[in-house]
């Protein structure tokens, strides 16, 4: 995957003044709905004003603009623009194959424009205006020819462009929460909270199904992620005919969680209770634990996807026993709050409704791959018990 920023540049000038681009920038997200935390506390996007003392130009950068537009990276840079009277420009890169750069001053009517590469799917909001750019960049041949090359990634354009205008490289390529700061350079971070919506009961979905079968004596691991409200309390059950006489069991079962400091496993234990009927489960849960809300949807795609990775809670476990009943494995997560109608479930053969339609699928698939390190996987229906 290539980079993906968006990100804004203020030519400073005398009138330039942190305080007052502070203000501006929560200005501009309150109106957007986000709340400026209180100093210290956590919140769910970033602000970053990056300003280098070798630089021409103070950068912010943030996963919460959405610079898709001409009417957004107007919004954004008119009353900079206009409050600081200089040149603002925005940068936008797009999976290292589009780089879009635009350029004004409201003051002095500059509007120019830059566009290198394509991205598929993706319209070009204007042609590239590279005459207005004249009173920013050192040599202007020099940026009609960057602007005019052929790059594998689109952002080394900017590093060229960057070099132009008295603007540092780590600035032309700005991400909000992966900026080392080093010596002689000064930072600022600023917390916003995303709008709450209304009150959601909690329900759990699988991101990403992982339709391979389980293996006796293998690690496995799936996860789920809370696409409602924020709540307490989480609920674990294996269940099927394996549990009755224990054909299968599971050892070092853990729940596996992000955390700042990287992946957390937490040990749980399973206890078979009544489950139905006269069947028995593997159960396990805890009513204090932590259910974070979902990730607003106001918040930009890419930092949705990011932060809701993150949120995922994985139960991991390794199976032990009788092979012949290891497509027999069911597991039922679900929120203590909302139990019935927030669970999910994974089952090897859950969309193809029984497990001998999966085996067919699952060969059938592994088959057409051509892949021969692919058919060590293939299934004989007759290692399992089917019935």
């Amino acid at each position: 995957m290539g980079l993906f920023f968006e990100n804004i540049h203020i030519h400073k000038n005398t009138k330039y003044n942190i305080e007052v681009l502070k203000k501006e920038l929560i200005k501009y997200f309150e109106e957007k709905g986000f709340k400026l935390t209180a100093e210290g506390e956590d919140g769910s996007v970033s602000v970053v004003i990056y300003e280098p003392e070798n630089s021409d130009w103070v950068s912010v950068a943030s996963e919460l603009f959405q610079l898709e537009t001409k009417e957004e990276i107007q919004k954004v840079t008119e009353p900079l623009s206009k409050c600081f009277e200089t040149d603002v420009i925005t940068a936008g890169c797009y999976d290292s194959d589009y780089l879009r750069l635009s350029l004004l001053n409201i003051c002095e009517g500059t509007d120019g424009w830059i566009n290198v590469g394509r991205a598929e799917g993706m319209k070009q909001l204007r042609r590239t205006s590279i005459i207005p750019w004249k009173k920013v960049v050192s040599d202007i041949d020099a940026l009609k020819s960057i602007v005019k090359a052929e790059y594998v990634f689109a952002e080394e354009a900017f590093y060229k462009i960057a070099a132009l205008i008295k603007m540092t490289s780590k600035q032309a390529v700005l991400e909000a929460e992966s900026t080392e700061v080093e010596e002689g350079e000064n930072s600022i971070v600023l917390k916003f909270a995303a709008p709450e919506g209304t009150l959601k009961l909690p329900e759990f979905i699988i991101p990403l199904y992982n339709g391979m079968p389980c293996k006796i004596g293998e690690s496995q691991v799936v996860s789920v992620y809370n696409n409602g409200g924020k709540s307490k309390g989480l609920g674990i059950m294996f269940i099927g005919d394996y549990v009755d006489n224990d054909e299968i069991t599971f050892e070092d079962v853990k729940l596996q969680l992000h955390t700042k400091n990287g992946w957390e496993f937490v040990p749980i234990e399973l206890k078979k209770v009544d489950w139905t009927q006269g069947k028995k489960c593997y159960y396990w849960s805890d009513a204090e634990f932590p259910l974070p809300p979902a990730v607003s949807e106001s918040i930009p795609l890419m930092k949705r996807m990011k932060l809701t990775f993150e949120k995922e809670i994985g139960i991991r476990f390794t199976p032990v026993g009788n092979p012949r009943k290891i497509l027999d494995i069911k597991l039922v997560v679900y929120p203590l709050a909302n139990s019935m109608d927030g669970q999910t479930s994974w089952y090897v053969y859950r969309y193809e409704g029984s497990k001998r339609k999966y085996i067919e699928e699952h060969n059938s698939r592994l088959t057409e791959a051509h892949l021969e390190s692919a058919l060590k996987d293939l299934l004989n229906p007759d290692d399992y018990d089917l019935d």
